[in-house]
């Protein structure tokens, strides 16, 4: 049994990682990285409602997962229409602002959810790899196909989204479409890996490992491999540690993904 445990947990890091090179390369090379921590924040809070739905009978399911995907989403769409022409910076203020409200609704709804239904909410802060179920890591393999589909399909919008928007609309792009598109499949892929590294090590180990790539390659192609490298070195680093010693994995992944990118970081200093 222990051994299964494992062996999943193991399972749903390989997923993180790849989730961590896809949605991260396109979030950082966007200049996005704060809606990584905007949507796990906001996944706190679609829990906390989640949970108090459930637990004052209204829904007949456990809801803190599919509250906390749906408050995610939220928060990219509100992301995504402000930006619709590409204003980075007016897409950070809405999402600090969604960022502070969705952690108001969390501390709210807390205050009506009976005392044993609270981890439940603080499980999304913190995570916990070996409490993934197996429809967890379904629901990341989902995504990760999902992805990698998207991506085999779309590569060259993506990138054009990215780089230059105005440029991709000037050249008949649908850029609205792929914008959307691309900040709803960050957003979905931070919100279910929350669930397993918490909204606290989220952005270290969806962030860190692809800036770390940026600082060392010279192609997009580059970023993706280096960053699943880095983001694989990191978690199964925690998991491993974990094993050994008592110690949180999602803590440890977090500590080498930053140790890592401050590493590339002197390195691309040096060179220059």
């Amino acid at each position: 049994m222990i051994g299964y445990i494992v062996l999943r947990a193991a399972l749903g890091l390989a997923l993180i990682a790849a989730l961590s090179a896809l949605a991260g390369t396109f979030a950082v090379l966007r200049g996005l990285s704060f809606i990584v921590a905007g949507v796990a924040h906001a996944a706190l809070g679609g829990a906390a409602l989640g949970v108090f739905l459930s637990s004052s009978g209204i829904l007949p399911f456990d809801a803190s997962l599919y509250g906390a995907i749906g408050a995610g989403l939220l928060l990219a769409l509100t992301a995504a229409y402000v930006g619709e022409r590409g204003a980075v910076g007016e897409m950070e203020t809405a999402i600090g602002v969604a960022f502070a409200l969705a952690m108001c609704v969390a501390v709210f709804f807390m205050y009506y959810i009976p005392p044993e239904q609270a981890p439940k909410i603080w499980g999304f802060l913190v995570g916990d790899v070996m409490l993934l179920t197996d429809s967890d890591v379904l629901l990341l393999l989902c995504i990760t196909l999902a992805w990698l589909a998207m991506v085999a399909l779309f590569h060259r919008e993506f990138t054009y989204i990215v780089f230059d928007i105005e440029g991709a609309e000037a050249h008949g792009l649908s850029v609205r479409r792929y914008h959307y598109a691309l900040l709803l499949m960050i957003a979905l892929s931070v919100t279910v890996s929350t669930k397993a590294i918490g909204a606290i090590i989220v952005y270290a180990v969806m962030i860190a490992p692809v800036a770390a790539a940026a600082n060392i390659s010279s192609s997009m192609k580059k970023v993706f491999g280096y960053g699943f490298i880095f983001a694989s070195t990191a978690c199964f680093s925690g998991l491993l540690l974990s094993l050994v010693l008592d110690i949180s994995p999602s803590a440890v992944a977090g500590i080498v993904s930053a140790s890592i990118y401050l590493t590339t970081l002197f390195i691309k200093k040096g060179v220059r």
